[in-house]
């Protein structure tokens, strides 16, 4: 059975969802995750202390620069950035490590820039 998650985010890439869209259908599959994995769950509605955000809903930029040009500019809503993560091919454990941070934090800006020589390279901001 194919992935829920990676179909979701595919149809997010391929432009027939939008990020808005697939934002509770990840929260959906996060919370069957958890439920899976941790046995009762809280009330409909109600999400574990450390899962709030604090103000505003937040987002997850993801910027790629292919000969310092632009080539990806995409904006996910935290939650799905999140998961979305684990997905990227090259994230290694440490940057993974260090994004989950930082919205666990609260933090907004920057968290992640990677650059080569060339111009290439990935930007991750918290938005």
């Amino acid at each position: 059975m194919p992935d829920p998650l990676a179909e979701i985010l595919r149809l997010v890439a391929d432009g027939r969802l939008s990020a808005a869209e697939a934002a509770p259908l990840v929260a959906a599959l996060e919370e069957r995750d958890r439920d899976r994995a941790s046995g009762p769950s809280l009330p409909a509605g109600q999400a574990p202390a450390g899962d709030r955000l604090e103000g505003a809903t937040r987002s997850v930029r993801l910027e790629v620069n292919e000969g310092g040009r632009t080539v990806v500019n995409l904006r996910l809503p935290a939650g799905l950035g999140e998961a979305a993560l684990l997905r990227v091919p090259g994230m290694t454990d440490t940057y993974v490590g260090r994004i989950k941070a930082a919205l666990a934090a609260g933090e907004r800006g920057p968290v992640l820039e990677v650059a080569d020589e060339d111009g290439d390279g990935v930007r991750i901001v918290i938005d």
